[in-house]
């Protein structure tokens, strides 16, 4: 018993804790931590990585919203005036026509 003291008593002059801290207790903690840490199926690498996934998969999600939107109003100006949906969607044009093309600047 005295040898596990002087043990225990080393250990902690060598970690700088007091030796009153060094139990069963504490030690099954700390290993639990470092354990669930970096071993754990579910450890802080893994978090951060499906976090990062996560905001890619939320941002696509929202780009394929916008995209559902502009679908949405291209159908509705489809539906409402064929001839000018297919003159500025697909460049159609009579014959004898000439079309003239003006690109906005884009923000």
């Amino acid at each position: 018993m005295a040898k596990d003291r002087k043990i225990i008593e080393e250990i902690a002059s060598i970690s700088g804790i007091s030796s009153k801290w060094i139990n069963k207790f504490t030690i099954v903690t700390v290993l639990f931590i470092v354990w669930m840490t970096f071993f754990d199926e579910h450890n802080v690498f893994a978090y951060q990585r499906h976090k990062a996934n996560i905001a890619k998969l939320e941002q696509e999600k929202s780009q394929l919203n916008e995209e559902i939107t502009q679908a949405l109003k291209d159908l509705e100006d489809l539906k409402n005036n064929k001839e000018k949906f297919a003159r500025e969607k697909h460049l159609m044009h009579l014959p004898g026509e000439e079309i003239i093309l003006i690109e906005e600047p884009k923000k």
